[in-house]
């Protein structure tokens, strides 16, 4: 087996898989941020009350994990949120050393507010897929990153 080399074309780079998906999730981001702007808000935004709205009371690092941003990210925008009156904290009684963050009706009625955007954007991204296509797509990314959290345990 030969030993594996860099691209050495810009079409070789293009065609190359991790390449496209790293560029799709920036492209995608950005694009998502873009839309959200005129919400007054941003895809971390989105993200944590999308799932506070499937999960309340859950700390900071919980959301940090749930939606794949760092920590120092995460705490800065529910300081935001808060500010906004978007998510409320809260100390539950069994456990006073638990600081958790809820959703708020305002937060609720944001993310509502909000979602039309990101189903325009799913749709724009889906452009010309058909439902197989899709699917098969879910599948592959689902066992990707299946593998990558095997390999980061």
């Amino acid at each position: 087996m030969s030993q594996p080399i860099p691209p050495r074309s810009y079409d070789e780079l293009e065609s190359y898989l991790p390449y496209l998906v790293n560029r799709l999730a920036n492209l995608g981001q950005a694009t998502q941020n873009r839309m959200l702007h005129k919400d007054g808000i941003n895809l971390v935004t989105l993200r944590a009350l999308s799932i506070l709205n499937i999960e309340d009371g859950l700390t900071i690092n919980e959301i940090a994990a749930r939606t794949f941003t760092e920590q120092s990210s995460t705490s800065r925008a529910i300081e935001a949120m808060a500010s906004q009156g978007l998510v409320e904290r809260r100390i539950p009684e069994q456990d006073q050393r638990r600081r958790e963050i809820v959703l708020t009706d305002k937060g609720r009625e944001q993310l509502l507010q909000t979602w039309p955007a990101m189903n325009h954007y799913f749709d724009m991204l889906n452009d010309g897929l058909s439902a197989a296509e899709r699917d098969m797509c879910r599948k592959v990314l689902t066992r990707m990153l299946a593998n990558l959290t095997e390999l980061n345990g």
